[in-house]
């Protein structure tokens, strides 16, 4: 079951600095055509990146 969230996509974004950024390196990687493979992305996240 999914809880009722209390603030926005947008005003999470807007408050946390780091997720803004991510969120706007992985739209430059996609209009760049740099994508990553589920398998990839799973390492990555095993390796802190």
């Amino acid at each position: 079951m999914i809880d009722e969230s209390k603030t926005t996509v947008k005003e999470d974004v807007e408050q946390d600095a780091e997720l803004k950024q991510k969120l706007l390196q992985a739209k430059k990687d996609i209009l760049e055509g740099r994508i990553h493979s589920t398998e990839d992305v799973l390492e990555m996240i095993q390796q802190g990146e």
